[in-house]
């Protein structure tokens, strides 16, 4: 297993990775044509979408993607080929394309480097500074800083252990999986 790339998102001028969402409407490709596919294993859903809050709106900013067939024109901007790091097989850039999600998102930065496992994605409590965004059709109705209460969950989650000697089940190592490659939270 990989760990996935999270969703980028600039925020206050800072560049922010998704830690969790609840709710509708981020970007999906295949909504509007395409069909992503995996060529990335730290990418298993095979696109990635950078996002803003501009003003009191999400935006997309930009689209990369993985296809097997001809990238289409994208809210007008047509896609190049991406020829560094990943290698896409089309990016578009300079959507400013307001998104109009309804729910929450947290917005994680500055990730502790001793909690990285190489398995999904990376859950809020392994950043120092966390914020929930409320949206409405895409317009910030909400912001919290919820730092403090990400890190009395990480001493909750390094607290709690198995007993000595006691080996996971079958189920537990199933729904630690599962959880490893979910980006659902509640609040």
């Amino acid at each position: 297993m990989t760990a996935q790339f999270s969703d980028p998102v600039c925020y206050r001028g800072k560049q922010y990775s998704i830690a969790g969402h609840t709710g509708q409407g981020l970007f999906d490709p295949s909504e509007h044509g395409m069909r992503p596919v995996g060529k990335c294993s730290a990418l298993w859903h095979g696109f990635l979408c950078e996002y803003k809050v501009e003003g009191r709106s999400l935006l997309l900013d930009s689209l990369s993607v993985y296809l097997d067939e001809p990238a289409p024109v994208l809210f007008g901007v047509a896609p190049t080929a991406a020829t560094e790091f990943l290698r896409f097989d089309a990016v578009y850039k300079g959507l400013n394309h307001k998104v109009l999600y309804t729910g929450g998102l947290l917005l994680a930065s500055d990730f502790i480097d001793e909690l990285y496992v190489h398995m999904g994605f990376h859950p809020a409590w392994k950043y120092r500074e966390v914020h929930e965004l409320i949206f409405e059709s895409g317009d910030l109705v909400r912001e919290t800083d919820r730092s403090a209460e990400i890190a009395k969950v990480r001493e909750d989650v390094a607290g709690a252990s198995m007993e000595p000697g006691r080996e996971a089940t079958k189920g537990e190592v199933t729904r630690w999986i599962e959880r490893c490659f979910s980006q659902d939270y509640r609040w």
